[in-house]
């Protein structure tokens, strides 16, 4: 019997919906110690819960990170650039960190990456998400 509702609460799941699914957590206010001071910490829904470990696909674009124009990290934002949220207009629920298997070009580009989805709750030195193992695909 607990098989079958395992498989019938996995059944109706909703499926990922990149930046809307993303967004469903909520902020509070909380203290780091690390930081030694008062920080938002993210309270992820449990539908956003069930994509942790998961193979996902969301777009946007990168926001590059390092003075190299090749690498294997960036920062993938829901915003452009001039919207993000680095640049005070966004949310940090609209920023993921993304770490590829290869060197990638990591201009300020439009794209599509599909990832292992991690949540992060815990470390003030990542973002909330991100997606380890990805592979990037141009949308421009």
């Amino acid at each position: 019997m607990r098989v079958v509702l395992i498989l019938f609460a996995w059944l109706l799941q909703s499926p990922f919906q990149g930046w809307e699914t993303l967004s469903r957590l909520e902020l509070v206010s909380g203290f780091d110690d690390f930081l030694g001071e008062e920080t938002e910490v993210p309270v992820f829904s449990e539908e956003l819960k069930g994509f942790e470990g998961e193979i996902v696909t969301i777009e946007g674009y990168v926001i590059p990170l390092q003075t190299s124009r090749e690498g294997d990290f960036f920062v993938l934002s829901r915003f452009p650039y001039n919207n993000c949220f680095f640049c005070g207009n966004a949310g940090p629920e609209t920023v993921a960190e993304i770490y590829t298997k290869d060197k990638v070009a990591t201009e300020d580009s439009r794209v599509r990456v599909t990832g292992r989805l991690e949540l992060n709750a815990n470390d003030p030195l990542h973002l909330f998400f991100i997606l380890s193992e990805a592979r990037v695909t141009s949308l421009d």
